[in-house]
């Protein structure tokens, strides 16, 4: 699986609906792209928006990258909407959650979880 991160920082005349309803079409757009498995959007506290977009494929990254509306999008986003931005490519190597995770902790393990739990009751409230 391959992995876009784009870190943006938009310029404050487009933060309103435009910026937002063009971010909701290049959602749609690339939700309909075969090989797109997912897209998550967070607020950076520094300003900057952080977009994970991930596909199965590095062909089909590739594709929407060259798709014409997000080029035409990206191209607007470079002239006018954005201040900054940084693009990283990254191949997915593993993935797992907490159900399928084979992490199997050590006694040594247990007893530093209990210290951390231990030492944080044992802190004065702020």
């Amino acid at each position: 699986m391959y992995v876009a991160l784009f870190w943006g920082k938009v310029r404050p005349e487009w933060q309103n609906d435009d910026c937002a309803a063009i971010g909701g079409r290049m959602f749609e757009r690339a939700s309909a792209m075969p090989g797109f498995v997912a897209l998550h959007k967070l607020d950076v506290p520094d300003g900057r928006e952080l977009a994970v977009a991930y596909f199965e494929t590095e062909e089909q990254m590739r594709a929407w990258y060259d798709d014409p509306e997000h080029r035409a999008v990206e191209t607007l986003g470079r002239r006018e909407i954005l201040e900054d931005y940084t693009i990283e490519i990254l191949e997915l190597k593993r993935a797992y959650t907490k159900a399928s995770s084979t992490f199997a902790p050590t006694v040594a393990d247990e007893r530093a979880a209990d210290g951390i739990v231990a030492g944080l009751r044992a802190a004065p409230a702020s």
